[in-house]
């Protein structure tokens, strides 16, 4: 071979060598997704995935084959368990495919100063035409936004009864807050103080249960019903938690952690009295209805001759003419014995209804027609069209 010939021939090779490293490079993609948290959205994204693996994913969750069971098990983010506590519940947000990376935005930003634990099951991949070593594997991470230095604001706004007097079977409190709280149960931080300020032992349900609203800004708290409803076992063992003629303080401690990870700016008492057990039915021929003056806008009002219970409320009580919903504005007002309804338009004169849903209940847990003592605890208000009890008013000129 001449010497011109060698020249040329390593001179090719020369242009090769990165050609082919390239290829290979590109053909092996080995590395791993990256798992990470994205502080400009607030996200978990996973980068890395080859190509194909998200247009198979894009594809599935556009035809509705890839549930938010199928993402969550692919992709779990939770809460960095403490130490000897067990896991955590998975975080609860919507999963989408943005950018070529998996993405898991939560319902609730992530909390400042707080870790999370992310695993990727890879082996729960679309399988495609891109086997890689990592494609069995569990990826786990934890991320994390960094603390912000803040001083505790969050503080308990209204309790519901908010009344001083109770029923000895009262059922359930409301707990508002000013700002959300921490996933936790609050079961460890709300006690009942007897007259002589000792705890009333297992007032509560004991149950680590998810009692909070949508945005954890309410959270309920249930009485023991064992102990509440007369018959069962913990009532014949230890009675009510609440004995009629007696005072008590509700404790809410400091100590309960907000959505920040901070404690409550201060502690929050609520003293009330015991009054005799309600066990009777709730009747709407009690109540007294108020009717407006046809041309106005002035409200209707509905007064009850014991507070019923807020939550319910809010939700169980409407107007109706000639079967459909007069819009309006409800409130409730005077502890909870009062009920305000201002119309969108001024009332026409006629016959109207009063309608109250079958899930209306008193502080005591009885309803209209049913009393709590009688009832097999086969309770619900789930379901698409509940019971409904009516009564007419009228509109005059």
């Amino acid at each position: 071979m001449s010497e011109r010939a060698r020249r040329l021939s390593r001179f090719c090779c020369f242009l090769c060598l990165p050609l082919l490293a390239a290829a290979c490079a590109g053909a092996a993609s080995s590395a791993p997704p990256q798992i990470q948290l994205n502080h400009q959205t607030n996200t978990v994204d996973v980068t890395g995935l080859p190509a194909a693996t998200v247009a198979a994913l894009a594809s599935a969750a556009s035809a509705g084959t890839w549930t938010d069971a199928d993402w969550q098990a692919l992709l779990r983010v939770s809460v960095k368990a403490v130490a000897d506590a067990g896991s955590t519940p998975a975080v609860t947000g919507k999963y989408t495919i943005a950018g070529g990376a998996v993405r898991f935005t939560p319902m609730f930003p992530f909390d400042e100063g707080r870790q999370y634990d992310v695993v990727l099951d890879a082996g729960r991949l679309p399988a495609v035409q891109d086997e890689v070593p990592w494609r069995r594997q569990k990826l786990a991470a934890v991320v994390g936004r960094p603390a912000v230095a803040r001083l505790p604001s969050t503080v308990v706004t209204h309790l519901y009864p908010s009344g001083d007097i109770l029923p000895a079977n009262q059922l359930r409190m409301y707990l508002h807050f000013s700002a959300p709280m921490d996933w936790r149960s609050g079961y460890d931080y709300v006690t009942l103080l007897d007259e002589r300020g000792q705890e009333v032992v297992d007032a509560f349900l004991p149950l680590d249960a998810d009692f909070w609203n949508d945005d954890r800004t309410r959270y309920t708290v249930f009485f023991d019903p064992g102990r509440v409803k007369r018959g069962i076992l913990p009532n014949k063992q230890m009675g009510r938690a609440l004995e009629a003629g007696k005072r008590y303080t509700l404790l809410v401690r400091r100590e309960w952690r907000d959505g920040h990870g901070l404690p409550l700016k201060e502690e929050f008492r609520h003293e009330l009295r015991a009054a005799p057990a309600i066990e009777r039915p709730l009747t709407m021929r009690e109540w007294s209805v108020g009717a407006p003056a046809a041309g106005t806008r002035e409200p209707l009002v509905v007064t009850f001759p014991e507070p019923l219970d807020h939550g319910l409320l809010r939700r169980a009580l409407g107007v109706a003419r000639a079967g459909s919903p007069v819009e309006g504005e409800a409130a409730i007002a005077d502890a909870e014995t009062r009920w305000r309804f201002t119309p969108r338009d001024a009332w026409a004169p006629g016959d109207y209804h009063l309608v109250a849903l079958a899930f209306l209940e008193d502080l005591a847990g009885n309803r209209i027609g049913r009393a709590f003592e009688v009832d097999n605890f086969e309770r619900t208000d789930l379901t698409t069209e509940p019971e409904r009890n009516t009564r007419t008013f009228t509109v005059g000129r």
